[in-house]
């Protein structure tokens, strides 16, 4: 017996426990009654450097997200509740009972004021639901119930309920608000470096169509988030990730002409999309095969040492950063390495070994443009 609930996140949860998570759901994804365990998807915050995927992390974002996705359970949880009514014998109270638990938790989503209170209510609304499964599947296996039924009377509430569109476009609406800022803001500080440098006395000529070819992705962004797709958003991040890097590329290569500061800053900025890209990569491995190996620690360890990098960067600390770029160094070498091993020893979708094999080859080749050796 299975009642379909869903579960998602910009990013994946880290499947040894570690870091600082923010839970949320996603259409389409199903709990599967008692047959597996409940995979729960986690929002790491990626810093506003990728101008791909920042705003997915930002808290009105997950607020609306959030609600939306409860709004569906909710109304699956109450058609469910009219459903086991109708079997003889059945007891709904402890189903009652839970609903009752799901929906004080749920009118606190839109006062929550942090990250990690909104991570702390999801995971309450999350075990809610998993109880409120099991009770189901006892109900239904006690008193003859039918799943098809069950299924056909949640779906209909799904379908017929209005406010369940009110919160998806809601949803859609604040998150295209900050997206499109967030690629604007992006843009224009890249710009503003390459105005800098040009004042200083630096040729700029060849780096400059790099920005112009990159803001051009402005209306594949405006109109995959028209559409309210995900797997478009992902992809269209995928290409802006890929861009980006084009440009932070032809500005570390002045590096023989800049300060090493300089140098370092886009190194850092680059380590940025390259957590926010396998952070994507990792999210589809884990829902297609769950034990993603040593691509889990190796990104875990990269997301950490790309953070202390920042705080040393913005310290003065240059003993610190040279330190943690060489620590970078070698989590790309080990999240490459994670990588190509999942690519010859997974039964993968068509196209993810390609995706993983490419991704493999560029963060060697991001690890050799470190200076010193892992």
């Amino acid at each position: 017996m299975e009642v379909m609930y869903r579960i998602m996140c910009a990013a994946p949860q880290s499947l040894t426990g570690r870091g600082q998570p923010c839970h949320m759901l996603r259409p389409g994804f199903p709990v599967v009654l008692c047959l597996t365990l409940l995979v729960i998807f986690t929002c790491i915050p990626v810093h506003a450097a990728d101008p791909g995927t920042s705003a997915v992390a930002s808290l009105p974002v997950q607020q609306a997200y959030l609600a939306w996705m409860a709004e569906v359970s909710d109304a699956e949880m109450v058609a469910t509740i009219s459903y086991v009514e109708t079997l003889y014998g059945a007891d709904t109270g402890p189903l009652v009972s839970l609903h009752t638990n799901f929906s004080q938790t749920r009118s606190a989503i839109g006062s929550t004021s942090s990250l990690p209170a909104l991570n702390n209510q999801t995971s309450l609304m999350q075990k809610t639901v998993l109880a409120f499964n099991r009770e189901t599947i006892n109900q239904t296996r006690a008193h003859q119930g039918k799943i098809a039924d069950l299924r056909a009377q949640t779906g209909k509430a799904v379908t017929a309920n209005p406010y369940i569109t009110m919160r998806k476009d809601a949803y859609w609406s604040a998150r295209s608000t900050r997206q499109l800022a967030d690629f604007d803001a992006w843009v224009d500080q890249t710009q503003k470096t390459l105005d800098s440098l040009q004042a200083q006395g630096f040729s700029v000529t060849d780096t400059q169509p790099y920005l112009v070819r990159f803001t051009s992705l402005r209306a594949d962004v405006k109109a995959s988030l028209d559409a309210k797709d995900f797997d478009r958003m992902d992809a269209t991040a995928l290409r802006i990730w890929d861009r980006s890097v084009e440009i932070t590329g032809r500005i570390a290569a002045l590096q023989g002409e800049v300060s090493g500061d300089t140098t370092t800053s886009f190194r850092i900025a680059e380590a940025d999309r390259v957590v926010a890209r396998a952070t994507r990569i990792n999210r589809q491995l884990v829902e297609q095969i769950l034990d993603i190996g040593a691509a889990d620690p190796a990104l875990f360890s990269l997301k950490t040492d790309v953070r202390v990098a920042h705080g040393a960067l913005n310290g003065g600390q240059s003993g610190l950063v040279a330190t943690q770029m060489t620590h970078i160094k070698k989590d790309y070498r080990d999240l490459a390495a994670a990588y190509r091993d999942i690519a010859v020893s997974s039964i993968l979708p068509e196209g993810m070994a390609d995706t993983l094999r490419a991704t493999s080859l560029s963060l060697e080749t991001a690890s050799d443009q470190i200076g010193g050796e892992a």
